[in-house]
């Protein structure tokens, strides 16, 4: 019997507890809650993948399931804290699913539902710069359309000091871009994953997403500025 074939593992973390925005991931945003935004993308995006929920929380894990998530496996209390790491969260599912759920995994792609504007396009574009040669991860990012010569740090006494003096403000159209990682997107090798336990290995893609697609909603004026947006009709649920 042949072994099965390495596929992507599309994993959304949504734990139960937050301190910035109690029970955001079930708030319901534009008659939706919160997690099923991102199980809806998953589904638009039409990508050959298992997608699983990762959560402690009995009342989420029913959401994700009827929003059309996976929940094999129940998070650890451990993994569900306040400063528990990410990367030991994802590490868990993917071993569960390897180990337990006979599931070889070639990718992993991490999607937050406090990002519930990205693009359905965007998981697809992800997965095709990954498949660029000599590229290990891929990162959703806010292209910064501003010269390191008008950024600045604060000094010890209070006053401001730039980032790069001696240097005058380039023109918009000279700057070269910077990024800035926004949460929207994490895509890795699982290789990759093994080898550097980071989402962040040096042979790493940007994926520019817009600026409504960049917010991330952690806290009380988060949530005011997603529901602006979705009664605004910029975008729909």
């Amino acid at each position: 019997m042949d072994s099965p074939t390495p596929g992507l593992l599309i994993l959304v973390p949504a734990r139960g507890g937050s301190k910035g925005l109690p029970g955001k991931n079930l708030l319901c945003l534009g008659g939706a809650p919160l997690l099923t935004w991102t199980a809806r993308t998953i589904e638009a995006a039409g990508l050959s993948a298992r997608a699983v929920l990762s959560t402690e929380d009995p009342e989420i894990a029913a959401v994700g399931r009827a929003a059309g998530l996976e929940t094999p496996f129940v998070r650890p209390p451990s993994l569900a804290e306040d400063d528990s790491p990410m990367i030991a969260v994802v590490e868990h599912a993917v071993s569960w699913m390897e180990r337990e759920g006979g599931y070889p995994i070639s990718a992993i792609m991490l999607l937050q539902p406090t990002s519930p504007f990205r693009r359905a396009c965007r998981l697809r574009q992800a997965m095709d710069l990954l498949a660029q040669p000599g590229t290990d991860a891929v990162i959703g990012v806010d292209t910064l359309l501003r010269s390191p010569n008008l950024l600045f740090r604060e000094s010890a006494g209070g006053l401001l000091q730039p980032l790069a003096p001696g240097a005058g403000p380039l023109l918009r159209q000279h700057i070269p871009p910077i990024f800035n990682p926004n949460g929207t997107i994490y895509l890795i090798t699982r290789e990759s994953l093994r080898r550097h336990r980071s989402f962040f290995p040096e042979r790493l893609r940007a994926l520019p997403t817009s600026q409504i697609e960049s917010i991330d909603i952690d806290t009380p004026e988060d949530w005011e500025l997603a529901t602006a947006v979705v009664a605004a009709s910029l975008v729909k649920p």
